[in-house]
């Protein structure tokens, strides 16, 4: 596990700052990388397929979601441990918990299923998580070895345990277990903040899904990380100077409180080929700048903590201390990355606040926070910078096509979020 920290400060007067006195602005950015490398003797993985049936997802959700789950199954190795089940207003076990060698003809089965009834998202999910409890027998306590569920609906949860905030508690819980919970949205007007929220609570990735042509690329990226898992729990607990405060959290990891104060944020599992990113604000008082850089007293420290899966197969606990320190002299130093990533994590939240106003049918807010976002990408230095500003630009462009689409009644749901919800420097 590697640590890369960038650290830039700039001085803010009183008015402009976040509590009426004049400081420094200082922006940490922290990448956190594998450099381990696959271990192609990988541990078995357990999967249940949890899919709606519902009479909301007619047509080409349903096609999604059969056609999702049955690209992810072929994918599997023999040894991996699968079940599927189909949900509405009962409950069904399409395949119980076994060896994928076992289940001959399951993705014919899969593609079969057909809608009828209501939504009884809680009962669908409650019965994969017992099939996941399940195959922890089969597949054992291995380094590396994951369980996981896979939830495709549009989210409209109307029987059972409907209140958002059980069913996202339900997902934390099960990953207390060790049982974590993707969720996939499915067609036009899925219930994104409900999915979002239950797969943050549950550790894994928010995907949507508007078109059945969609499924392949969204389950080869989702099991192309599972199956590349470099280390689990990984978390950062931030210890601030008593006199430093947090400004802002660019990157939307689930956080929380220490006993002792420290924010800790959950970063979840650490993929081969997806370092994780942590982008934060930190206010330091002018009248504590000059013991700070008398004493090269830290403002804060950065503890990294993972369970990393050797190139044995075993499993080791790792932790690093990276302190968050820089001189905090002139009036201002930045750093072209943080730059950057701050541009891109403003970019992802205007994406997805766009998105939100087109749902509850606001098409021209919706457009002018595109326009706006574009124009800001566009004013920055960095977006003439030929490698620098290659994702400004890409976004630029993005921004002002959904602009075009809000304002025209063209509107693709799929292009307007973005298809997995942790992306490097917007989360």
């Amino acid at each position: 596990m590697e640590t890369q920290l960038r650290v830039d400060h700039q001085f803010v007067d009183a008015t402009q700052s976040p509590n009426g006195q004049p400081g420094i602005i200082v922006r940490a950015l922290l990448k956190i990388s594998s450099t381990a490398p696959l271990n192609a003797n990988r541990p078995p993985i357990g999967l249940s397929f949890v899919i709606d049936r519902s009479g909301s997802m007619s047509g080409d959700r349903i096609e999604a979601a059969r056609v999702a789950a049955a690209r992810a199954i072929e994918r599997l190795h023999p040894d991996d441990v699968v079940s599927v089940v189909a949900f509405d207003d009962v409950i069904e076990t399409v395949a119980g918990p076994d060896r994928r060698a076992r289940h001959h003809n399951l993705v014919h089965t899969m593609l079969q299923l057909d809608t009828r009834g209501s939504t009884n998202l809680s009962g669908g999910w409650l019965r994969g998580r017992e099939h996941m409890q399940h195959a922890q027998g089969l597949i054992g306590s291995l380094p590396g070895s994951s369980r996981r569920i896979l939830l495709l609906t549009d989210g409209h949860a109307n029987v059972g345990i409907t209140e958002p905030s059980t069913l996202v508690e339900l997902a934390r819980t099960a990953r207390t277990m060790g049982i974590t919970t993707t969720t996939v949205g499915l067609g036009d007007g899925y219930d994104d903040a409900l999915l979002r929220a239950m797969s943050d609570a549950g550790g894994g990735n928010a995907w949507y899904i508007e078109r059945p042509d969609q499924s392949e690329d969204v389950m080869a990226e989702e099991l192309g990380n599972l199956l590349s898992v470099c280390a689990q729990g990984l978390r950062v607990t931030l210890a601030l100077d008593e006199a430093v405060t947090v400004v802002v959290t660019h990157s939307d990891w689930p956080a929380s409180t220490t006993a002792t104060g420290a924010f800790q944020f959950d970063l979840g599992d650490l993929y081969a080929a997806e370092p994780k990113p942590l982008l934060l604000e930190l206010f330091v008082p002018v009248a504590r700048v000059e013991s700070l850089n008398a004493d090269a007293t830290p403002i804060a420290t950065m503890s990294v903590a993972a369970d990393v899966i050797t190139a044995s197969g075993g499993v080791e606990q790792q932790v690093s201390h990276v302190p968050v320190a820089s001189p905090l002299e002139g009036p201002q130093h930045l750093e072209q990355e943080i730059e950057r990533a701050v541009l891109l994590a403003h970019a992802a939240k205007a994406r997805e606040a766009a998105a939100q106003l087109q749902r509850v049918g606001d098409a021209e807010a919706a457009r002018n926070v595109m326009r706006a976002a574009s124009e800001a990408l566009r004013a920055s230095p960095e977006f003439q910078s030929p490698a620098e500003g290659l994702a400004l630009r890409r976004d630029a462009e993005e921004f002002d096509a959904l602009a075009e689409q809000y304002a025209h009644g063209a509107f693709s749901e799929l292009e307007a979020a973005p298809s997995q919800a942790r992306r490097m420097n917007t989360r």
